[in-house]
């Protein structure tokens, strides 16, 4: 029977009739061959979590691709490289590993291994600049370290590195056969290349165990016999099959036709046209479009790569075909296809086979309309276009790379020398299904001048009356996107237009601000001492060399048991009613379902949050019982023999309900209007409020949710044991877990065992939200008595879970002729969700007035319920509302009086904190060179119509309440004096295991690699509270601190018998005396201390004023943490912080459903968060110099939350720069623009109020 063959690192492996269609690379590496270094998350290619590197066929380039998208069996003769591979401890580390652990470049260390696969790749076949290597990662997302540490690490190894000190990566490569550094002159390749060129090409047939057939074809001849033998109802043609990252399937075609060989598809013939084979992959097409631009006719090539740089990214051109995507387009008109629009811009032709002898040639819109059954696309013809034509192309996304169009456009004139319009194509996508080429104004222009502007006045007229924009959520508004279409219309004129003609004030419009970014750069200041080494040392984080080289374990990385199962939620279809009837007979039936559970089969009580306990009012169901409170509640768990047999089942379990015509509320701003939705939390009135009442500003000020996105989604292991269960849940809380577990399946918590090693990212998510997930896993675990794997998909994360509280705000502020706050009347409304549980709207309460005099400040709290799921914990959670709204306030004031935002922010500070943030404002002024950089922005500003820059300032007190419950556990071991620590707190990339070795190593003065910490489980470590809030790492400190000085005093004694002995000789001697060489600590509520964290930002972009894109140009960013434990670990967090908050203030858009509340954003295709290139150009992070931190921890204080509230700075930088546009279209600055919501692109370009009737040359 035919086989796939193929290598993986270097050893021969095949596949057949044993793995199913569904089977993708990434799963045969995990699951089959126990490779587990290659992470995944989205599996969709949009995280690149799951990247590995790939040669195709002997010969060939080496290749990143996302083996999330593979099929196993595309992989014939293919040479696979994996993260385990590329270094390891046995043979050693390869240099990409250890620059980028010793560049702080790895903090949860989920991502690391696909970043490192990535940029291998890349390296191995030709020298990268640093622009170059920034460029090349918009395939891979980092949601810890804020991308900087990453690029810095990488960026040692470009051509153009100062003082490059590190190995040629192109020239570093590794054996196939043994994994060390290869020797090509000492090398014989031929014994390891499993595959020979013919056994590649060879046909095969493949039966797949879904019952599937799986054909590998020589000649395009082979695809009509399939077709003819087997029928053309239900087949594929597979290349890349990157089309499910797009339009996600569950399931494939009967007959599945790989077509990734035929050579009748590569290549490319250049006679007249250039024919171009249409299975080349997009990076191929890149490569032979590039070479032929040289030729005479074709320079205009150039100009369709550099658009197409902005496909997706790198790995998934390095698969995805030009058919491929063509084929989206066809089956998908309302897909805005790159391809297609460079295609139809510059009218190529496509050939299509229509049987084996016979093909035809269309149009691009003739393509559309061609019934593609049975059909093969062949070649596409790009024509010969002479000096007079000139192409322009557009893309604008919601980020800077690895996104689609929101609105694409191209542009090709035919001009003569005096500048009239000889011909013309002008082309959208992202408009609607049916409209891509404007052939009316295309008509109108022929035989005009183009550069006058009464043609372009009239000229957009004509386009903006037949333009057609249809509603198509989640993506932009109708009103945003033929705002945009008719902006792109006039760049590309103003790019075209002559400089003689045009307007100096109108240039900058012409350009692209994302496109014409350069290299970013970012410096880090901070004070360490020392002789307090190894505390308050700059070292690297203690488990980031073996998270790059993906030898760090998590928690779905535990080896598969026999007769495991796997399970998955079934949701609910309604937003409200009741359940009626649930009939899962259907999904019984589908073949390796095991069971179906429901809320009947919980034998305890049916919650997964301990009611009663401290930060848990009531009971949160775990499986709804009766009455639905929101779309996609879960309300049943199918087991099944695969993930992905359980993801698909759940779809095909059948529920009725009772339901009546109310529609969700789903909106805070409307829930609160409701008085059975809204309870208040707490009411403080002003303590001394003013009565110089010169000017009173009302309004309503709304920010919305936000999801986690930890690149480790929510999974849990439960296996039964002799004395119960054994859980290995992805959680922030053991003891929530094993309690929720004790609860649930109604046996004693001594009989539950929670084991955790490290957590993949979480920001709060995986605090109670986790606890459903180990609930549900430990459930089907006990009732089948089976182990079980939990493994929860992105799409069900981002529909069935909370996320960041939404707060909505009304407020008065009144003030006087300096701005000087007389009383504020704040009524603050947080979003629970379905249910007040978590009392998150303390933290907001509490941080009100942020670092402002709250004596002004009159505060109502509200608590609303939404019918949405029920929010949780987000980083920084609550107090990220309260400081946004805070700093709102203190815009509102500096617009409404036209004063400096600084002066308003110090005018109005806490007498408490006076002096201490007056310093750092100082400081943050004179490093930002403030005042300089105002004037030049104004004079760029006046310089400029269509480009806009702004500077945004955010100042922050954040307040640290409380203290992580724990205990520490530390050991001593007699042989060779090593120390082990096994704490309370859970690592989850904010170093917390690296503080408590730096902290121990200190105190007992031996060196860090003597110290080693465990896993943690609830036996060593019962009733431990949250790590969250930044406490953890203090309260673990703390423990540990305690247990040296305690074993200190054990050893005094024997010490002062001894001559000035050695650590190991000094351990051996206590051994031998009898000393209990293990000590322990609980630290608990009576060790906490209330302090506060102050910090100031200054951040300055560039706005696009016709597109809404913006540029992040600098930021400055000073925060107070204290005598740092660690303080490259404190920058890393400050700046992944702050960079989350970013991403919530500008890119992060959640959109519902308004008629269901069902989530539209929920996958990395239309949930966008920041990548490498959208961080600041120039991050500048300084550690305030001289305070200490409460001396109980050291001096340190929290880290990991406070930066993300001062992104808030990035939003008003933002803000002013559209105000200057505003100004410009005859509205005053004094009049203020709300934004609801982040400051997305649709909503700046809004803001900046643009008339089309501004639109000229000069």
């Amino acid at each position: 029977m035919d086989r796939i063959f193929f290598s993986v690192n270097g050893v021969g492996v095949n596949v057949g009739s044993e793995v199913s269609s569904t089977t993708t690379l990434l799963v045969f590496l995990r699951d089959h061959l126990g490779l587990r270094g290659t992470k995944y998350m989205c599996l969709e290619g949009g995280c690149g979590a799951c990247m590995v590197s790939v040669i195709k066929y002997p010969g060939a380039s080496v290749e990143a691709v996302n083996s999330c998208l593979v099929s196993v069996t595309s992989c014939q003769g293919w040479e696979i490289t994996t993260i385990e591979k590329l270094g390891n401890r046995l043979t050693g580390y390869h240099p990409l590993q250890t620059t980028l652990a010793e560049n702080n470049g790895s903090q949860c260390g989920y991502c690391s291994p696909g970043f490192v696969m990535s940029m291998y790749s890349s390296l191995q076949n030709r020298k990268l600049t640093m622009l170059e290597i920034e460029k090349s990662l918009g395939s891979n997302i980092c949601r810890c370290t804020g991308y900087r540490p990453i690029l810095d690490a990488f960026k040692n190894f470009a051509s153009d590195a100062p003082k490059p000190d590190l190995p040629d990566i192109e020239d570093l490569k590794i054996c196939k056969k043994n994994g060390e550094e290869c020797n090509k002159d000492k090398c014989d390749e031929s014994d390891w290349c499993f595959v020979s060129d013919d056994e590649v090409m060879a046909y095969r047939c493949i039966p797949l165990c879904d019952g599937r057939l799986w054909y590998i074809v020589q000649d395009i001849s082979d695809i009509f016999n399939i077709l003819r033998e087997k029928g053309d109802g239900s087949y594929m043609l597979v290349a890349g099959n990157t089309a499910k990252g797009v339009y996600p399937r569950d399931e494939y075609p009967r007959i599945l036709i790989d077509i990734s060989r035929l050579r009748s598809l590569k290549g490319c013939i250049l006679d007249q046209n250039l024919v171009v084979g249409a299975g080349n992959t997009l990076t191929e097409t890149m490569q032979i479009l590039n070479n032929v631009s040289n030729q005479q006719y074709f320079g205009y090539l150039k100009i369709i790569v550099e658009h197409m740089e902005l496909i997706a990214h790198i790995p998934v051109r390095n698969i995805g075909t030009i058919a491929g995507n063509l084929m989206i387009k066809h089956n998908h008109p309302e897909f805005s296809s790159d391809i297609f629009l460079l295609l139809n811009s510059v009218g190529a032709q496509i050939i299509i086979v229509t049987s084996p002898v016979h093909s035809k040639t269309v149009s691009m819109e003739g393509f559309l309309k061609e019934n593609m059954r049975g059909k093969i696309i062949l070649n596409v013809m790009f024509p010969p276009l002479n000096n007079q034509y000139k192409l322009v192309t557009k893309k604008i996304m919601p980020r800077a790379q690895n996104a689609h169009a929101m609105v694409n456009a191209g542009f090709l004139y035919k001009l003569s020398p005096d500048n009239k319009v000889q011909d013309c194509r002008i082309v959208y996508g992202g408009l609607s299904p049916t409209f891509s080429r404007a052939t009316k104004t295309e008509k109108f222009l022929k035989n005009r001048k183009l550069f006058v502007n009464e043609t372009l006045s009239e000229a957009i007229k004509v386009l903006s009356n037949e333009m057609v924009v249809t509603e198509d959520p989640p993506n932009p508004s109708v009103a945003y996107r033929r705002q945009l279409a008719i902006a792109l219309f006039y760049k590309c004129l103003l790019y075209l237009c002559p400089p003689a003609i045009l307007n100096p004030r109108y240039v900058s419009g012409a350009t692209d601000l994302k496109q014409n970014r350069g290299v970013s750069k970012g410096r880090q200041e901070y004070v360490s001492d020392p002789s307090l080494y190894p505390l308050n040392e700059p070292i690297q984080k203690v488990d980031a060399l073996i998270q790059c080289a993906g030898e760090a374990s998590y928690t779905e990385d535990l080896p598969c048991l026999p007769h495991e199962v796997y399970a998955a939620f079934a949701l609910t279809t309604v937003p409200l009613g009741t359940i009626k009837s649930i009939d899962a007979s259907y999904a019984l039936k589908y073949p390796g379902v095991i069971a179906f559970l429901t809320a009947k089969d919980i034998p305890g009580t049916n919650s997964f949050t301990p009611a009663g306990s401290r930060f848990y009012e009531t009971n949160e169901e775990l499986l709804c019982s009766g009455e639905v409170k929101y779309f996609n509640q879960p309300f049943g768990i199918i087991v099944a023999k695969t993930q992905h047999i359980a993801n698909v089942a759940v779809k095909l379990v059948s529920i009725t309900y009772y339901t009546n015509d109310k529609l969700p509320v789903i909106d805070v701003k409307l829930a609160k209007k409701d008085p059975n939705r809204v309870t208040l939390f707490r009411s403080t009135d002003a303590t001394n409020p003013g009565n110089d009442v010169a000017t009173k500003i009302k309004g309503n000020h709304t920010i919305r949710g936000q999801y986690h996105f930890c690149l480790e989604t929510l999974v849990c292991v439960s296996r039964p044991s002799e004395e119960g269960l054994s859980t290995y849940p992805a959680s922030q809380w053991m003891d929530g877990v094993q309690w929720s577990i004790s609860r649930l399946l109604n046996i004693n918590k001594n009989r539950i065992d929670v084991k955790i090693r490290r957590l993949g990212g979480t920001f709060g998510i995986k605090i109670s939200r986790s606890n459903q997930i180990a609930l549900a896993c430990s459930l089907v675990a006990y009732k089948l008595n089976r182990p079980c794997r939990f493994i929860q998909s992105l799409r069900t994360n981002m529909r069935a879970v909370g996320k960041r509280l939404s707060c909505n705000t009304d407020f008065e502020i009144a003030v006087n002729n300096q701005g000087v706050i007389q009383f504020i009347n704040e009524d603050m409304y947080e979003d629970d969700g379905y249910i007040t549980n978590e009392p998150l709207i303390q933290f907001a309460a509490d941080s009100h007035s942020n670092c402002y005099d709250k004596s002004k400040w009159n505060l109502k709290a509200y608590n609303v319920v939404t019918d949405t799921p029920s929010n949780t914990w987000c980083r920084s959670p609550g107090s990220l509302e309260a400081i946004a709204m805070a700093e709102t306030f203190m815009e509102r004031i500096t617009y409404a009086l036209s004063l400096d935002p600084i002066d308003v922010r110090l005018t109005n500070i806490s007498p408490e904190i006076k002096n201490d943030v007056i310093e750092m404002v100082n400081i943050i002024k004179e490093k930002s060179m403030y005042t300089k950089r105002k004037a030049e922005i104004e004079k760029f500003n006046a310089e400029n119509r269509w480009k806009k820059q702004g500077k945004g300032v955010a100042l922050m007190q954040w307040l640290v309440t409380g203290v992580s419950t724990l205990d520490v556990n530390l050991s001593v071991y007699h042989g060779d004096g090593t120390v082990a620590i096994a704490h309370g707190g859970i690592e989850l990339g904010q170093a917390i295991n690296t503080k408590a070795v730096q902290i121990c190593a200190y105190f007992l003065k031996i060196p860090i690699d003597k110290v080693q910490i465990k896993a943690n489980d609830t036996t060593i470590n019962p009733n431990g509270f949250i790590t969250g809030g930044s406490t953890a790492s203090q309260s673990v400190g703390l423990g540990v601190q305690r247990c040296c000085e305690m074993l200190l005093k054990n050893l005094e004694p024997i010490r002062a018998k001894m001559d000035n002995p050695t650590w190991q000789e000094l351990i051996l001697e206590a051994f031998n005396a009898g000393v209990d060489l293990q000590t322990h600590s609980h630290v608990n509520d009576n060790d906490a201390i209330n302090y506060s964290v102050l910090g100031c930002t200054v951040a300055q972009v560039t706005v696009d004023v016709l597109t809404g894109q913006w540029e992040f140009d600098q930021v400055d960013l000073i925060e107070d943490v204290g005598q740092s434990v660690s303080p490259r670990m404190d920058i890393g967090q400050i700046e992944g912080a702050f960079t989350m908050g970013v991403g919530y203030h500008t890119i992060e858009e959640l959109v519902y459903d308004k008629a269901t509340g069902e989530n539209l954003t929920d996958r990395t295709w239309n949930y966008k968060v920041p990548q490498a290139r959208d961080i600041a150009r120039d991050s500048r992070i300084y550690l305030r110099k001289k305070p200490m931190g409460p001396n109980l921890y050291l001096g340190a204080k929290a880290t990991g939350e406070p930066a993300t509230c001062m992104a808030v700075a990035v939003p008003f930088a933002i803000r002013e720069a559209f105000t200057s546009a505003r100004q410009e279209s005859g509205i005053p600055s004094t009049e203020w623009y709300q934004i609801d919501g982040p400051y997305t692109v649709e909503n700046i370009c809004m803001a900046a109020a643009t008339d089309v009737n501004d639109f000229k040359f000069y």
